[in-house]
């Protein structure tokens, strides 16, 4: 499956996160993980779909071996599930180390260390 039709896909989970249709979210996550297992697509479609419940810790596992590779998506995923727990020094560590050059992320970065009250955080990009 090409990575534009996942992430397709996982675009469509987030709008069911978006309407709190946390089951059809996990419904597409499973299935993208079986049709491409550990992507980075289905690692976030689950991940925001533990957000969308609240539930951080599961969200940060999920999200964990994406960061460890360092993978930009994960990263940034991973600062704002601390960031929506109120962890913000561990949100500003993670986005120190994103890495810039992508669109989306470089924006999904912005918004995150621009919500974050008191704390700013500088990066290349």
């Amino acid at each position: 499956m090409g990575g534009g039709l996942r992430r397709s896909l996982a675009e469509v989970a987030f709008l069911a996160c978006i309407s709190n249709d946390v089951v059809r979210a996990r419904r597409i996550a499973k299935g993208l993980n079986a049709l491409a297992p550990g992507s980075r697509e289905a690692v976030i479609a689950y991940a925001v779909a533990d957000l969308t419940v609240g539930d951080i810790e599961a969200a940060l596992e999920q999200l964990r071996p994406l960061s460890e590779t360092n993978d930009a998506y994960g990263l940034a995923f991973s600062a704002l599930a601390l960031h929506l727990s109120g962890r913000l020094s561990e949100c500003d560590a993670v986005l120190r180390r994103v890495p810039g050059g992508d669109p989306d992320v470089d924006g999904l970065v912005a918004a995150i260390g621009k919500s974050s009250t008191g704390h700013s955080v500088e990066r290349d990009i």
